[in-house]
């Protein structure tokens, strides 16, 4: 219980020096949520859907190029992502399909941006954003291993910043110990519910 406690004091200092380093508003869920079966679409046009992409923390930003602190944000992202990828957060972007004629379209206005090694995928029709109930952007949905939303962060982050960075690793930490206590707790469940009853019988 007081390394749960140590965990959270420390998330809330962190989170305290989060805010001083972005214009957002991030909203951590109590209880994870379900997430709808939304696809979004790779470069050569197959479907995905959030479930598809495994990892520890999975961060899907929202961004359009005619959104300035989307652009803003991009390369940032890109460094972010690029650190990230071996501490169990992986970083995918979704823009709307509209915004580009073409997949190299994109991919040059991303190298141009200096964000070339982020994984960007396409919105049809913005089912996806508006299935999510997203409405505005940048916004970062936050998926934790067993595909459900933990929460959501809206509004421009300096995401290279090492508080940022700090921040974003105490969080998964908190969310996988909340699955972690979830799983232990339905496993004793089970345990409990396949132990045979013991019958008495009076001489």
């Amino acid at each position: 219980m007081n390394k749960i406690l140590q965990l959270m004091t420390t998330l809330f200092l962190l989170f305290a020096v989060f805010c001083q380093s972005a214009n957002a508003k991030i909203n951590i869920f109590p209880k994870a949520r379900y997430i709808p079966e939304l696809s979004f679409y790779s470069d050569s046009g197959k479907a995905y859907k959030l479930k598809d992409f495994k990892s520890e923390l999975l961060m899907a930003v929202l961004w359009s190029r005619y959104c300035g602190p989307c652009i803003s944000d991009m390369k940032k992202l890109d460094t972010f992502s690029e650190k990230m990828k071996s501490k169990g957060v992986r970083v995918i972007i979704i823009s709307p399909e509209k915004d580009f004629k073409t997949a190299d379209e994109r991919h040059a206005f991303l190298r141009k941006i200096e964000a070339p090694h982020l994984e960007s995928y396409i919105d049809r029709k913005s089912n996806f954003i508006n299935g999510m109930g997203v409405f505005v952007t940048p916004a970062a949905i936050l998926v934790n291993r067993n595909n459900e939303e933990a929460g959501q962060i809206t509004g421009s982050v300096k995401w290279d910043d090492d508080d940022v960075i700090d921040y974003i690793l105490k969080l998964k930490t908190k969310i996988s110990k909340q699955l972690d206590e979830q799983e232990a707790a339905y496993q004793q469940s089970q345990e409990q519910n396949r132990k045979p009853t013991e019958v008495s019988f009076d001489k």
